[in-house]
């Protein structure tokens, strides 16, 4: 389609410069390449000619679209086919879950306990965020003031 339109437009400019060359104005010049006067102004050979060269110029376009989409077509499944060996000879990592459990940093903080201190007393100063924070309200805070002033949990 781009090829067709580019050969076109070709066929147009080589007509306006033969219209100047040959000392006529672009007085009966349509921007389609219509004239609006019957009469010729280049020989019929010379219409072949040109008609040829459009031809030529929107098969050689033809030609390099096609060569450039194979080509792209090519590159890609081949850079898909050495991405697919790249995984397949990687060691896996899938891990049998129950059964297997996956390494844990020490800085992990996702495993949820009631964490204490070695005296045995509780670390919790019943500031509600948990239970602010549990997405199945699955947690329940009751609290109290202590002699000391501290807050600390009773259920």
């Amino acid at each position: 389609m781009a090829a067709s339109i580019l050969a076109r437009k070709s066929l147009q400019a080589l007509r306006a410069r033969q219209l100047v060359v040959s000392g006529q104005a672009l007085q009966n010049f349509h921007p389609y390449g219509l004239r609006a006067n019957p009469c010729s102004y280049s020989s019929k050979k010379d219409d072949e000619e040109r008609e040829q060269l459009a031809r030529e110029i929107s098969k050689d376009w033809s030609s390099v679209f096609e060569r450039s989409i194979n080509t792209l077509f090519l590159t890609e499944m081949v850079r898909g086919l050495m991405l697919t060996l790249k995984y397949f000879f990687e060691p896996k990592v899938t891990i049998n879950y129950p059964f297997e459990k996956g390494p844990l940093s020490p800085r992990f903080r996702g495993e949820h306990a009631l964490r204490r201190y070695p005296t045995g007393e509780e670390r919790c100063i019943a500031c509600k965020l948990c239970e602010a924070i549990c997405p199945a309200q699955a947690i329940t805070i009751e609290a109290e003031e202590r002699e000391d002033g501290s807050r600390r949990t009773t259920r």
